[in-house]
């Protein structure tokens, strides 16, 4: 199964890449737009999460109205690169979604919207649509998913499908997690998909999802894991509230940082407008 993907998924990547190739000529007869058939619903991805009875990562795509919601099984890499996308973090090293999504844009292609169509044999298929139409990739729903979201282009499901759905025991491993504010930072409790795709599988630590200016120019950037505050040990998300919690205003603090599987420190100085780069 894991062959087939793979397979796919390079098949998807040498499509983009004929595509982009093709872009530079003048076809004299270049194809109109496809339009959207009437029973293709608008839907955004709501989470990642997993199935209990299957042992696999489920992605659940919900419609404009929210009233109805369609659950896809999806891969461990896919359901990755979907989480990172939620939450707008760029993993250290790219996924191949993203070098796929770097030989699209920067050949001066664009995806303009890909719709999961047909279910058969309980498999379901995706179209990723391309330059106005002119283009159409077969793929796994997955894989245009996961394109999809990091191209910020819109996900279309066919009205058929959700009354065709199969009933998952869906299960909450995955979902959005739980942030904390704090030291000018927005962090997030590290999942295990986070924890795997930046190199801590361990799962310690908390994930910078935001980070104020001060911050950021004394050198923390998204996508950094926090394991230490000062001296302490941060395992997890309460770990990080409680120990910036206990610090005293007009001192400073030392932050251990993880970044692409090296730690790092930088020191935060207290000020009255909140913690920024001590000089």
């Amino acid at each position: 199964m894991k062959a087939v993907g793979a397979t796919r998924l390079g098949l998807l990547l040498i499509a983009a890449i004929v595509a982009a190739c093709s872009c530079g000529r003048s076809p004299s007869n270049p194809f109109p737009a496809a339009g959207l058939s009437p029973d293709d619903v608008r839907v955004q991805v709501s989470r990642i999460g997993f199935d209990d009875e299957t042992g696999s990562h489920y992605v659940l795509l919900l419609d404009e109205t929210e009233s109805r919601e369609l659950p896809i099984l999806i891969g461990e890499s896919e359901a990755q690169a979907i989480v990172l996308a939620l939450h707008g973090i760029k993993p250290p090293r790219p996924f191949t979604h993203d070098l796929i999504r770097s030989i699209i844009g920067q050949t001066g292609n664009r995806v303009d919207r890909i719709v999961i169509a047909d279910m058969r044999d309980e498999i379901y298929y995706a179209t990723i649509y391309m330059d106005g139409g002119r283009y159409s990739i077969d793929s796994r729903p997955s894989d245009a998913i996961a394109l999809a979201m990091g191209m910020n282009a819109p996900i279309y499901v066919n009205n058929k499908l959700f009354d065709l759905a199969p009933k998952l025991g869906l299960g909450t491993v995955g979902k959005v997690p739980d942030t904390a504010h704090a030291l000018g930072l927005t962090v997030e409790q590290l999942t295990p998909d986070l924890a795997s795709a930046f190199g801590q599988p361990g799962g310690r630590g908390v994930l910078v999802s935001g980070v104020s200016s001060s911050a950021e120019k004394a050198g923390v950037a998204r996508g950094d894991i926090v394991v230490k505050v000062g001296d302490r040990e941060v395992k997890a998300l309460d770990d990080f509230s409680r120990q910036a919690a206990q610090l005293k205003r007009g001192g400073a603090v030392t932050l251990t940082l993880n970044r692409g599987g090296s730690n790092r420190t930088v020191t935060l100085e207290s000020s009255p407008a909140g913690y920024a780069a001590k000089p």
